[in-house]
């Protein structure tokens, strides 16, 4: 398998797991949580490693951070 055919697969991959994650978020909040977390970090390794635009790194960035915060908001009870 080629670099560039394993990155598409990592892409085909995170978009299906964003779209499952937004199907659970409202029954199995953490559990769909966690799954955005793993598509963000996918999807941010992605960008980093096909050496993306800077623009493309800071929202991907900001988008796992922003699933991080809302996990630990959630287990301290905020």
């Amino acid at each position: 398998m080629t670099k560039d055919k394993f990155w598409e697969i990592v892409g085909y991959l995170t978009l299906i797991g964003l779209v499952v994650g937004q199907v659970l978020i409202g029954y199995w909040y953490l559990f769909a949580q966690g799954v955005y977390l793993l598509c963000n970090l996918g999807c941010t390794i992605r960008c980093f490693a096909l050496r993306q635009p800077k623009a493309d790194k800071v929202k991907n960035c900001v988008f796992t951070a922003i699933t991080l915060g809302l996990i630990i908001l959630r287990l301290i009870g905020v």
